[in-house]
């Protein structure tokens, strides 16, 4: 297996024979998008195997990472992973029981801005884990935890955490979950009692976001006043090559987007229906900005009525600063030199020039 970004890109790893499950290069490569940047990002990686996630965090610009596992081969095999990519310096690696190692990191005061757990499917120290990671107080604020598992067996969530997304890879879930700041542990818990009584409403706004725009924000924004979650799906079309892959758009609405309350960025392939089912939703978000635009929607919510009658959909006027703002049109742009700084965030106009402006 291979380092799949930042500067140790195609590096390979060892892999210590039998036992170990390595992540795959997709898993991992969604993980890192959906986390963001690692610039400065002290990282803790838990059942740690040969290093991949712990390794992608520090060749993607974390500065520190400790390494968590508790069989030789995985341990020799790890040390001789950062000896060659010469991550010694920055990184130190602890054999022994995850939990007995967690209240010994709290003892050397020990703080992370984003744990990994990867520990074998089969497990069900889960759970405990978590919550000797919250009581040991090792996570920094604003921290991020990411659990890679079965989607059989998903984590449940643990007092102290609260629930950012769920993501799934075929058998495989991502779950991303954050410290609890004051009162939004109780928002989280208010939240998901409404969704468990049935009284939680779910809206789904699924586009390309090929990049996404301030038309699109704007829209978000006033279809999350509506909804008590709203979930910002990018649509993986396997018939259209996009300007950017499905990952750089997610990092791009996850970058502008933040950790925003009720608001979970995804992205799927497939039916628009069969993915609002899986999330709950039973109303999609569409955009309109002429009539144009209201024709072809009209005859896609028809579709979608007939393929899945429980499923509603809400049209959104555009606000009327964005009625001729359009991807497509904003790309144009770029590539005759026009600034589109008006138009999308700082974030995505750096892409945007990057990707297909005047070299």
């Amino acid at each position: 297996m291979r380092v799949t970004g930042g500067r140790l890109a195609g590096r390979r790893l060892r892999v210590p024979r039998g036992g170990v499950r390595p992540s795959s290069d997709r898993v991992r490569e969604s993980l890192f998008a959906r986390v963001g940047s690692l610039e400065g990002a002290r990282v803790l990686d838990l059942f740690a195997g040969c290093g991949a996630l712990g390794i992608e965090a520090l060749s993607r610009g974390a500065t520190h990472a400790v390494f968590v596992d508790r069989a030789s081969p995985s341990v020799s095999a790890l040390r001789r992973n950062l000896e060659e990519l010469q991550l010694r310096d920055s990184s130190r690696v602890v054999r022994g029981d995850v939990r007995a190692v967690l209240r010994r990191l709290a003892r050397e005061a020990e703080r992370f801005d984003l744990v990994l757990l990867d520990p074998p499917y089969a497990s069900r120290d889960t759970p405990a884990v978590l919550s000797c990671a919250v009581e040991a107080g090792i996570l920094a604020s604003g921290a991020t935890l990411v659990v890679e598992s079965s989607c059989h067996g998903e984590p449940a969530i643990v007092p102290g955490l609260v629930l950012v997304d769920r993501k799934r890879y075929g058998d495989t879930t991502l779950t991303r979950m954050a410290r609890a700041e004051a009162g939004e542990e109780a928002r989280g818990s208010m939240a998901r009692e409404r969704t468990e009584k049935g009284g939680g409403s779910v809206g789904l706004f699924a586009a390309s976001f090929d990049p996404v725009t301030n038309g699109h924000l704007d829209l978000v924004a006033r279809a999350r006043r509506v909804f008590d979650e709203l979930v910002v799906a990018v649509g993986d079309n396997l018939a259209k090559t996009g300007t950017f892959g499905v990952e750089e758009r997610v990092e791009m609405l996850e970058s502008v987007l933040g950790r925003e309350p009720g608001i979970r960025v995804s992205s799927f392939q497939g039916l628009v229906v069969d993915y609002a089912r899986e999330v709950g939703a039973k109303v999609v978000v569409r955009g309109l900005r002429a009539m144009s635009d209201f024709e072809y929607e009209f005859e896609m919510a028809l579709m979608n009525k007939h393929l899945h009658p429980e499923l509603e959909t809400m049209f959104m006027m555009a606000d009327q600063q964005y009625l001729y703002v359009s991807s497509t049109r904003l790309k144009e742009l770029v590539r005759f030199g026009a600034s589109v700084d008006d138009f999308v965030p700082p974030l995505v106009a750096k892409m945007l020039r990057e990707k297909v402006g005047r070299s």
